[in-house]
C-alpha cells in the first residue's frame, strides 16, 4: 500500500508516537485538504497537539475500540501498538486494511538498498557503527528506523545504503524486501505486546524469511538462530569457524586477520555487533580504509554505556537504553562491578527476573536499587537468590529517589550506573527522557563520553 491509496480513503492514524507523527506529517504534505483521526491512549505531545489543523485532524483520546476503529478503510499502526490486541484481530478479518509507517516506506522506495540490522541486544550499536563505517567507505548512509530518524522522515535523495534498525513491533507485519538482514540474538523481551516467546521469536526471525537464502548475516553463537535459520541457504555467519569471530577485546578471522576493540566499544557484547558488521562488510565486498582510524573514530551512542561524567568523585554512567536483563548483566561485565551502586528496573512486560538473578552473582554491585513498575518482582527474585549486596538491596519509588539513596551508598571513587532492564513508560517519554533526567539528578551536563 502506497500514499496514493490512502487519498480517497477513510484513515486513522494508531498512535502518535515518532512513527505516527511521521505518517501524519507526510499525509499532512501530500494531502493538505484531507481529513484525519489521530487515536492516542495517553495525551498527545504538546508541540505536535498545536501542529494540528482544525477541522481536519480530530485526536480521539482513550481505550482503542472495535466500533470506532470499524468505520474506517484504512488504519495506519504506529509501532507501539500490538497488531495482537483482540480489537485489531477482529477487524483484520473485516473489510479494514492495515499500514505502518515502515510499510508505506518501503513501498514508496522499493528501489532503495537497505540493511535492515535486529536482535534482542545490540542492535542499535550495529547499526550505528554499520552506517559509520560505510561511511567511512565513501558511501552516502542513511541511519533510520528504530534509531535516529523515523524513514519517512528522511531525505530519500542521494543515499546509497540505508540502514535500518528494526525492532520486533516493527517486524510483526513488515511488508519488505531487504538487501540484507542482519539477527544479532534472540532472548525474551516484549512478551507482553507479542503475547509470548513463540511469536516473538517469529517476528524477528520474520526479517530472515523476508530477505531470503543468501541475504542474511546471523549470529552462529546464539544456539535459537542457529537452529532455526539452518534451512536458509547461503547464511554468513559471524561467531562461526569460518569467519569472524568475538573475543573478550577483539574480532578475529579464519584468515588470521585480528581487529582490536576502539575506545567506544568496550565490552565482549561489543565485540558480538563488530563481528556482525565485519561480516556484513565482507559480503557486501566492502574494504573499509584504515579501518582501525575509522573504528577510532565511532563516538558510541549516547545513553548505551555513556559516561556522563564526575560528580564529587562519583562517576555517573547512563545506560538507560538497557530494556532487557541480558543488557544489564553486559553492563555490570563491561563498566565492573564492585564500586557500582546499581538502578534497575522499569516497565513490568511480564519478563521473569529469576535467571537474572542466578547469574549476577559473578557480577555483583556493590548495591541494587529497584525502580518501579517492577523493581518490587527484580527486589523479589533478587532476595529469592539469596543476593547479598555489601550495600544492599534497596526499593525506591522514582528515579529522583533512588539517585539520593545511591549516592548515599555509593563507595569513595564509585560508580552510580542507571541500566534499568526495562522500557521507561509510563514515568518517561522514551529511554531518553530517562537518561537526560538521570543526568540532571547527577548535576552532570550529558557531554556523551564513554566508559
Amino acid at each position: 500500500m502506497r500514499f496514493e491509496d490512502l487519498h480517497h480513503s477513510r484513515v486513522a492514524i494508531l498512535g502518535m508516537g515518532r512513527e505516527g507523527q511521521a505518517v501524519w506529517r507526510e499525509i499532512r504534505k501530500r494531502f493538505p485538504a484531507k481529513p484525519l483521526d489521530l487515536f492516542t491512549e495517553s495525551i498527545l505531545d504538546e508541540q505536535l497537539a498545536r501542529q494540528l489543523v482544525e477541522g481536519l485532524d480530530r485526536h480521539i483520546l482513550g481505550p482503542l475500540e472495535l466500533e470506532s476503529l470499524g468505520q474506517y478503510d484504512v488504519l495506519v499502526r504506529s509501532a507501539g501498538i500490538s497488531p495482537y490486541r483482540n480489537e485489531l484481530r477482529q477487524l483484520k478479518s473485516g473489510t479494514v486494511k492495515f499500514t505502518t509507517a515502515c510499510n508505506l516506506w518501503f513501498a514508496e522506495n522499493p528501489q532503495a538498498k537497505t540493511i535492515c540490522i535486529s536482535g534482542t541486544m545490540g542492535k542499535s550499536t550495529t547499526a550505528a557503527l554499520t552506517a559509520h563505517l560505510l561511511n567511512c567507505a565513501g558511501f552516502s548512509t542513511c541511519l533510520a528506523g528504530n534509531i535516529g530518524k523515523p524513514m519517512l522522515d528522511c531525505d530519500t535523495q542521494d543515499i546509497d545504503w540505508w540502514v535500518l534498525e528494526l525492532s520486533s513491533y516493527q517486524l510483526a507485519d513488515l511488508e519488505a524486501s531487504p538487501e540484507v538482514a542482519v539477527l544479532l540474538n534472540l532472548s525474551a523481551e516484549h512478551l507482553d505486546w507479542h503475547g509470548g516467546y513463540e511469536r516473538y521469536t517469529r517476528d524477528k526471525l520474520r526479517l530472515a524469511d523476508l530477505a531470503g537464502n543468501g541475504r542474511i548475516v546471523a549470529n552462529y553463537a546464539d544456539p535459537y538462530l542457529r537452529e532455526q535459520l539452518t534451512w536458509h541457504s547461503g547464511i554468513s555467519w559471524f561467531n562461526h569457524e569460518r569467519g569472524w569471530w568475538a573475543r573478550i577485546a577483539e574480532v578475529d578471522s579464519h584468515d588470521g586477520s585480528r581487529v582490536k576493540a576502539p575506545a567506544a566499544l568496550r565490552g565482549q557484547h561489543n565485540m558480538h555487533n563488530l563481528a556482525a558488521v565485519l561480516t556484513l562488510l565482507d559480503k557486501l565486498n566492502i574494504e573499509v580504509p584504515n579501518m582501525d582510524q575509522a573504528l577510532a573514530s565511532f563516538e558510541g551512542l549516547p545513553h548505551r554505556l555513556q559516561l556522563i561524567g564526575e560528580n564529587a568523585g562519583v562517576r555517573y554512567v547512563n545506560d538507560s537504553i538497557s530494556t532487557t536483563p541480558v543488557s544489564v548483566t553486559a553492563a555490570l561485565e563491561t563498566i565492573g562491578h564492585e564500586d557500582v551502586v546499581l538502578l534497575l528496573g522499569g516497565m513490568d512486560r511480564g519478563l521473569e527476573w529469576d535467571s537474572f538473578a542466578a547469574g549476577v552473582a559473578a557480577y555483583l554491585p556493590h548495591a541494587i536499587i529497584t525502580l518501579p513498575d517492577n523493581g518490587p518482582k527484580i527486589f523479589a527474585s533478587l532476595e529469592r537468590a539469596g543476593m547479598s549486596p555489601a550495600g544492599g538491596l534497596h526499593q525506591a519509588i522514582n528515579l529522583e529517589d533512588a539517585v539520593v539513596l545511591a549516592q548515599d551508598l555509593v563507595p569513595a571513587g564509585g560508580c552510580i550506573l542507571l541500566s534499568p532492564g526495562a522500557p521507561s513508560f509510563p514515568h518517561f517519554r522514551d529511554y531518553i527522557d530517562r537518561g537526560n533526567r538521570f543526568s540532571q539528578l547527577a548535576g552532570i551536563e550529558n557531554d556523551a563520553r564513554n566508559p
